[in-house]
């Protein structure tokens, strides 16, 4: 089996165990990995470390925000390892304590050039991040590292100062909490995805039952849809910096912690019990002014843009107003009193500016959440409400389909809801109304199966021996291209072992991958830097695809071919032993599990070869319907069936 190594990099050596409990996860016990956070010494002796070291990367992701609706983002994310990542929108709430020594590496594995500008810290002027101004833009394949000391507690933010006006909304942005200096103070310092901080600071403790951070964006669909369109990053470049008019921005999605309703009721649910005060650490990441609305409750308004507000100063309101870029902290006390709170129940939080609450102008939509007190979460995760959510998770509701209202109010069914519809013309004569953009039909859905299935099998016994010398960086690649491998042909003999010499010139991760092969060979690193793995081919003529399986870099330049002998087609195992010609579309698998993300839908799972689909290795999997996963547990094994045209798990058998 292969080592689990990735489950490190998801969660307990790089974000502790409160991000997987805060999101739902379960994670088996991780074996070393390199961290994305590394902690050095004691520098004040109070018990806990005071350097800290953490190392960023950028990725592209592409999520589903709301049901049937795909977004490509940006994002910062830990330095990863392999193909399971922990990127997603936003990126992760940093979390550093007072006097904390700090380095944040930021390794650029992206193609465009990108900072981090440190938003709200007292820092020198040469760790500002903005480009031109301060210091170089870090280009594609290179690394710059920003020094402070974390001064003045409070909530802050960072976000990339290269385009801000195209990168921020991109997902280039994200919290960073620096907490007051108490002794003993060990935290989860990154945390994906925002949202339930379950490892509290000491000082947070004094205070507060639970904290949450959550920050909010507004994203015009049709610029994020840009680099999921185009390949080249020269026309990228030309579309979103030169074509694109940001001052025309048109936000058409609003987010809460990356997701839309209903999904935020599952991903950033604000759960509460009696006679609790919870800290709401609110960041406006996007470019309007919001209206953040609590029903059922007042909270406190305490600070402002990382500073605390005098007793006289703070407020108790049920609307508050947060600018762009502005930070607000909000104590929120839970019960039945006459002042803070109506009692327990379902309370909705909202922006209040009516046309957020909607997912590309249908309701209900939007950075809706929810304040819910524990005995009203059911046991999906989702609240208990009066009626139902269900029609608020099929993608038909938001694609327009399904009406708003039950066709029984109107004595109707859907199949007959437009009939019998007047052909007059309206009363008053015809008159133009705003209405919605048609819908722009749906991008592929990338899929890490793709591009991964079995083609030829290594040779058993290998009869010759053969070194090949590859380079790998920004320096050898094409017009139109960001990363390269030198040379991007190499050439073998069947059944021969071959020892790949593989140098990373460039400052970022590499991943050199033979995908097609079985087992499967991998040679991934941080550069500059140069590593040794060997693998065997194939006992026949045939022509194997290689390329670097950090996202993005394959489709910016970084591939080639492997020629063994002659040469040849490949072919899928499974099309190779295809029945009457057709594709076989279930395939049967076996692992072992790594980790559970139940609200998700997804695991992760380190599986032995699935015949005639995949090589072993550690993948992320789709699991439809979700309650699969009820009785999963990491390090559990399983047998499942993969339904290859869906790329989804549709069934798992617990061995015991």
């Amino acid at each position: 089996m292969i080592m689990r190594t990735l489950l490190a990099l998801m969660a307990l050596f790089v974000f502790g165990e409160a991000w997987a409990e805060s999101h739902g996860v379960e994670l088996a016990s991780p074996m070393g990995v390199p961290e994305a956070v590394q902690l050095g010494r004691d520098l004040d002796g109070d018990g806990d470390a005071d350097e800290v070291d953490i190392s960023l990367e950028i990725i592209e992701v592409q999520e589903e925000v709301y049901p049937g609706e795909f977004v490509t983002f940006w994002v910062f994310a830990p330095e990863g390892r392999g193909m399971v990542s922990s990127a997603r929108t936003p990126s992760p709430t940093i979390r550093v304590e007072q006097g904390d020594r700090v380095r944040i590496t930021l390794r650029n594995t992206h193609y465009f050039p990108h900072t981090i500008h440190l938003h709200g810290t007292i820092h020198p002027n040469e760790m500002d991040g903005v480009p031109v101004f301060t210091q170089p833009p870090v280009n594609p394949g290179e690394a710059f590292t920003y020094e402070f000391i974390a001064t003045n507690p409070g909530t802050h933010f960072y976000h990339c100062h290269v385009q801000p006006d195209v990168h921020v909304p991109m997902g280039l942005v994200g919290m960073l909490i620096i907490e007051p200096n108490r002794p003993d103070n060990e935290f989860a310092r990154l945390i994906p995805g925002a949202g339930r901080i379950t490892e509290l600071s000491q000082a947070a403790q004094e205070h507060y039952q639970r904290e949450y951070s959550l920050v909010y964006m507004d994203i015009d669909a049709r610029l994020n849809r840009i680099p999921a369109a185009y390949h080249d990053p020269r026309e990228i470049e030309q579309r979103m910096h030169r074509e694109y008019d940001s001052t025309q921005h048109r936000p058409n999605i609003f987010l809460l912690n990356g997701r839309a309703f209903p999904y935020t009721l599952r991903d950033s649910l604000i759960e509460v019990d009696t006679d609790e005060r919870v800290k709401l650490r609110v960041l406006n990441a996007g470019a309007r002014t919001m209206q953040l609305h609590t029903h059922g409750h007042h909270p406190v308004l305490t600070h402002l843009d990382g500073y605390p507000l005098s007793p006289e100063a703070q407020v108790t309101r049920d609307v508050f107003t947060i600018g762009a870029a502005q930070r607000v902290d909000l104590e929120l006390r839970t019960g039945r009193d006459d002042t803070y709170a109506s009692g327990p129940g379902v309370w909705l939080m909202h922006d209040h500016v009516e046309s957020t609450v909607s997912n590309k102008g249908i309701s209900p939509g939007g950075d809706i959440t929810a304040i819910t007190y524990e005995e009203f979460v059911g046991p999906d995760g989702l609240p208990k409400v009066a009626t139902s959510l269900d029609r608020y998770f099929d993608p038909a509701y938001y694609r327009g389909e399904i009406p708003v209202f039950d066709p029984e109010i109107f004595h109707t069914t859907p199949e007959e809801y437009a009939y019998g519809w007047s052909e007059k013309a309206p009363i008053g004569g015809a008159f133009d109304y705003v209405s919605r953009e048609a819908t722009m039909p749906p991008l592929p859905q990338r899929s890490s199966i793709e591009g991964h299935r079995i083609v030829a099998d290594a040779c058993e016994k290998p009869r010759g021996f053969r070194r090949i010398r590859v380079q790998g960086g920004t320096r050898f690649s094409r017009a139109g291209e960001v990363f390269a491998f030198e040379p991007r042909v190499l050439r073998a003999e069947p059944c021969e072992e071959v020892e790949i010499v593989f140098e990373n010139v460039d400052a970022v991760r590499h991943a050199l991958m033979l995908p097609g092969l079985n087992p499967m060979f991998t040679l991934e690193f941080t550069g500059p830097d140069t590593q040794v793995a060997r693998f065997v081919t194939p006992d026949r003529d045939i022509t194997l695809d290689f390329h670097c399986h950090v996202e993005t870099h394959d489709e910016m330049g970084m591939h080639g071919r492997l020629i063994i002998g002659e040469g040849g087609q490949a072919h899928a195992h499974e099309e190779q032993h295809a029945v009457g010609g057709e594709e076989k579309r279930l395939h049967e698998g076996r692992g072992v599990v790594v980790a559970v993300d139940k609200r998700a839908s997804r695991f992760v799972i380190d599986h032995e070869e699935i015949p005639g689909l995949m090589a072993p290795m550690v993948m992320s999997y789709q699991v439809e319907p979700a309650s699969l996963l009820q009785d999963v547990m990491p390090g559990g094994q399983v047998r499942f069936t993969i339904d290859a045209t869906q790329r989804t798990i549709i069934d798992i058998v617990i061995e015991r």
